[in-house]
This record gives C-alpha cells, structure tokens and sequence, in this order.
C-alpha cells in the first residue's frame, strides 16, 4: 500500500455502490447489527436499496466502500484489529473477488452478484474465508448465502 496516500471511502455516488469483495458476503446475513448506530444506518440504507433494486450497479474494489465511510474504525484503512488490519482486510477483499470471478474496479449489478455468490459460494466455505470475523459466529451470513441456493 502506498502509505503517501491515505486511504478514504469513496465519493458517495448515487448511480452505483461501492461494495469491498468480503462485504458482498456480510450483506447476505445483514441483521440491523454493527459497529456503531451510523454505521447501521448507512449499511441498512445500503442493504435496502440493493434489495429492492437488483439492477442497481456495484462497483467491487479492494479498499474501503460506501459501508466503511460510515465506520468508527475506518483511519487510515480498516482498524478494526489495529493498525495494519487493513492489509489483511485487503486480502480477504481479494479471496472473495477471485472465488466470485470479479476483479477490483469492475462494474456488474447486484443481481449479477447474487448470482456469482449463489453459484460459488456456500455457507460452510465461511469459516476459510471469514476466519475469525466476529460476526461468523452468529451464523447469518451461512444461512444468508446457503439461502441463495
């Protein structure tokens, strides 16, 4: 990473989402819960919209997204874990895009999406991908995808 350059969520557009490779996953098993009460906010409104719009289109990366502009952890990349999580982040965004078949920066629909997670990935593959996310354990995100079956 190029630290001269800090990292910030993108520009809130509104003809298109900005989703990390792992957080098209989390969406799946989307409950209300979170980090903080804006930061629900912002992935419930999020959430919404991609359910009632499948057309919407979602540009996938590999760096902070319209959900992580509105996380208490968000620095200078994600926190969460201390200060060079972001890397590991990076990586899980990366696992996720290649098992979907999708690179950063591509455009495709949240139909698309749905389609790619529903056709190669399963809930059980979880526990490899998410390792030890804090909110595998509550198991929505399993029945969320496993539900895309």
């Amino acid at each position: 990473m190029d630290s001269s350059h800090p990292i910030q969520a993108p520009e809130n557009r509104s003809d298109r989402v900005v989703i990390r490779g792992h957080t098209l996953l989390c969406l799946q098993g989307f409950r209300g819960e979170g980090y903080s009460e804006n930061f629900i906010r912002n992935m419930a409104a999020i959430h919404d919209r991609l359910k009632s719009d499948p057309k919407t289109m979602v540009l996938v990366t590999d760096s902070p997204d319209h959900f992580c502009g509105a996380c208490p952890h968000l620095k200078s990349g994600c926190t969460l874990r201390g200060q060079n999580f972001e890397q590991h982040i990076v990586a899980q965004d990366r696992l996720v895009l290649d098992l979907l078949g999708l690179t950063a920066g591509q455009a495709v629909t949240w139909e698309e999406i749905l389609s790619c997670i529903g056709s190669r990935v399963r809930g059980e593959m979880l526990d490899n991908i998410c390792g030890d996310c804090q909110w595998l354990a509550l198991g929505f995100c399993k029945e969320g995808i496993d539900r895309l079956h």
